[in-house]
């Protein structure tokens, strides 16, 4: 199959929504040509397996057709327990023996029987010390990855990288940000319903965690305490009219916030204290937050608290050239923070390793 080295479509299917993304390489650098959101039904997707097959490909269709995306090829990106990311130290060896030894060597740190895994490997640093290289291993269930090429293919796509939403937020920061030296720094993503951990040290991952809960707690929590609709705690969350700022609802909505942004915080200290308590001498000197949860008022502020460390919101676009005619700035503001992951997909081409 001959992709062309042309960009893909960034398509990130989360459990709350899809988002497509499309970048343009040109004189002026990267340029944003499509991008669009759509929501998705609630349980179409759980922790990062598909439940609703027809809703999410019905959904990923119309992004397609509305934006004249058919026959594209798309990077797709996958997380959650039916993917494994590990560091481990092998004895070195060129990339050509890594890779016909690496299904044996993968065995061993795998909790799926390893015909049910894709299995990819980088190396690192490959003169680690005492005849060691580094190695980042990561593994995907086929059916999860088989689940969403089918998806793709059928809205009309032609699938031509999977990656994992860890990576992808990675490569996004990469573009925006760029990597400080001698620094080690956290990239978190705080998703619906799942929160992604990525600890680089140098540029180079060091920690990577997937932890399931995510900001569909705080919707869980508005339709329990108000007893209202899914469809209105969702109005509530993301602030709904204007007239409702003032009003007792969303006070208690705010005190709900608080509570849940706590709870978020204190899974995400604990993977934080485990990296730390297992490397010696790293200490993590900034973390980015990216996700539609990492909006809530009191994530930043209690992350700053907890970890004792600045944090700050991420804006996907920081790089990109974007045509103020073909795209409302403001919107695309207010939910930049939920695109790291798709525009990190889109960053890749097919052929890409």
């Amino acid at each position: 199959m001959l992709l062309g080295r042309r960009n893909a479509v960034g398509v990130d299917i989360g459990s709350h929504s899809i988002k497509v993304c499309l970048l343009n390489e040109g004189n002026r650098g990267l340029s944003l040509k499509r991008f669009d959101v759509a929501p998705l039904p609630p349980d179409s997707v759980v922790d990062g397996a598909v439940m609703n097959f027809t809703r999410v490909q019905d959904k990923l269709r119309d992004l397609v057709t509305a934006n004249k995306l058919r026959g594209r090829p798309c990077a797709l990106s996958v997380s959650g327990h039916a993917v494994i990311i590990k560091k481990i130290s092998l004895p070195e060896m060129s990339q050509q023996e890594l890779d016909s030894s690496i299904m044996w060597e993968a065995e061993q740190y795998i909790p799926f029987d390893i015909k049910e895994v894709n299995v990819d490997v980088q190396i690192l640093d490959p003169k680690a010390g005492q005849g060691q290289m580094d190695v980042l291993l990561v593994a995907a269930k086929k059916d999860v990855i088989n689940d969403y090429v089918t998806i793709a293919t059928e809205a009309g796509l032609d699938p031509a990288v999977v990656d994992v939403d860890t990576f992808a937020g990675q490569n996004m920061f990469e573009l925006n940000y760029g990597f400080p030296p001698n620094e080690t720094i956290a990239i978190i993503n705080v998703g619906a319903s799942m929160i992604n951990i990525n600890v680089i040290s140098n540029g180079v991952t060091q920690f990577t965690r997937d932890i399931s809960m995510g900001g569909m707690l705080l919707t869980e929590e508005i339709q329990r305490q108000l007893n209202v609709t899914y469809e209105e705690a969702e109005h509530y969350k993301t602030g709904g009219s204007e007239s409702l700022s003032s009003s007792a609802v969303f006070k208690e909505v705010q005190k709900l916030a608080d509570r849940v942004a706590g709870t978020l915080v204190t899974e995400i200290q604990r993977s934080v204290e485990f990296f730390r308590a297992t490397s010696v001498g790293e200490r993590i000197s900034r973390v980015y937050l990216s996700g539609g949860a990492a909006q809530m008022s009191a994530l930043v502020r209690l992350i700053e608290q907890r970890l004792e460390v600045p944090a700050e919101l991420v804006n996907p676009f920081k790089n990109i050239v974007i045509d103020t005619k073909r795209f409302d700035i403001a919107l695309l503001q207010k939910i930049a923070p939920a695109a790291g992951v798709v525009v990190g997909l889109a960053l890749r081409r097919g052929g890409d390793k």
